[in-house]
């Protein structure tokens, strides 16, 4: 039995690295924020926007969850399920492509994102910012995933193209 002609195996283990690198991507320090040179404290993205959502910026904390969080492992579960169909032309898959190239539209929203937060942190003249792992796993799962999904929308516009 052979495999479906639009499943690329190196979009299938890049959006599964992405999704590897995105959990400790959330939970590991993100940012290390210091004040006066002796305080210090680290934060991990899911820890901020618990953090926000918990305290008085509740619509902040929202945004970063809906960019930084849903929106990324929302469009990595819909391309792996792309990928894993069995038939790419069916309209349930088509359906899915539409929508994961609507999303990948959106696709550097969830690190800029990130990056406000860290540059809105900087600019205070009495703390300095350090990133921490957790920034550079989730940079590299965001990466994976546009990648394997580039991947795999190149894979089934070649496949759908009449010959």
């Amino acid at each position: 039995m052979s495999r479906p002609a639009h499943r690329d195996g190196l979009a299938g283990l890049l959006l599964i690295a992405a999704l590897i690198c995105l959990v400790p991507g959330l939970l590991l320090p993100a940012f290390t924020v210091e004040k006066f040179w002796v305080f210090e404290s680290s934060k991990s993205i899911a820890g901020a926007v618990w953090t926000l959502i918990s305290g008085k910026d509740i619509l902040l904390g929202i945004v970063i969850l809906l960019f930084s969080i849903l929106f990324p492992f929302g469009k990595l579960l819909l391309a792996l399920w792309i990928w894993a169909s069995p038939d790419p032309n069916g309209r349930l898959t088509r359906r899915a492509l539409a929508w994961s190239v609507k999303l990948g539209k959106w696709s550097m929203m969830d690190v800029f994102m990130v990056a406000l937060v860290v540059a809105m942190l900087s600019l205070g003249m009495l703390a300095e910012v350090t990133a921490g792992q957790g920034i550079y796993f989730f940079c590299a799962g965001i990466v994976f995933g546009i990648i394997g999904a580039h991947r795999l929308e190149r894979r089934l516009a070649k496949i759908s193209r009449p010959a």
